[in-house]
């Protein structure tokens, strides 16, 4: 009895002195992507509509200049689209009234988004985040929860950099 308290106040300790997300102040950018003017926008693959969504987003931003090349810019930013698969979600429920048990099964997938952004003469890769997509049944719902998650990647850069600055 006594070691289920100690464990149960142990834990409580550390619950009430872990730090919620609101208490954590995000981190400032690296001055190298704040301080820049040019960028090349790259598009890792995955999804052309989520790129040409993130690429009309910076355009409209403006806060760079978007340039045809790496080679003429200070930064390149990359989108990339994925899935992963994480194998299978099995399930069953019994109806305690007649007896049958029905089994089901799903495919357990996580869509992501990811933005990188690398300095153009070093190759360094100097910030990234990630977005993980809503999921959807319907293609076109699918493709507009991916343009959903490129425009959520612009507009944390565009946050973190105001931060920075």
């Amino acid at each position: 009895m006594k070691n289920t308290v100690l464990i149960l106040f142990v834990l409580l300790s550390f619950g009430a002195l872990a730090k919620s997300k609101k208490d954590i102040p995000q981190a400032p950018l690296p001055a190298v992507i704040t301080n820049a003017k040019k960028v090349f926008l790259a598009n890792g693959g995955g999804s052309n509509p989520a790129y040409d969504a993130f690429y009309a987003d910076m355009k409209q931003w403006g806060k760079y200049q978007i340039v045809g090349s790496p080679e003429e810019a200070d930064l390149i930013v990359e989108l990339k689209y994925w899935t992963e698969h994480d194998g299978t979600a099995v399930s069953s429920y019994t109806n305690t009234y007649t007896g049958r048990t029905d089994i089901s099964s799903s495919e357990i997938v996580d869509p992501q988004l990811k933005i990188t952004i690398y300095d153009a003469k070093s190759k360094n890769s100097l910030w990234s985040a990630i977005d993980h997509r809503q999921l959807a049944r319907r293609e076109k719902n699918r493709e507009k929860e991916t343009i959903k998650s490129a425009e959520r990647l612009v507009e944390q850069l565009k946050t973190r950099t105001a931060l920075s600055q």
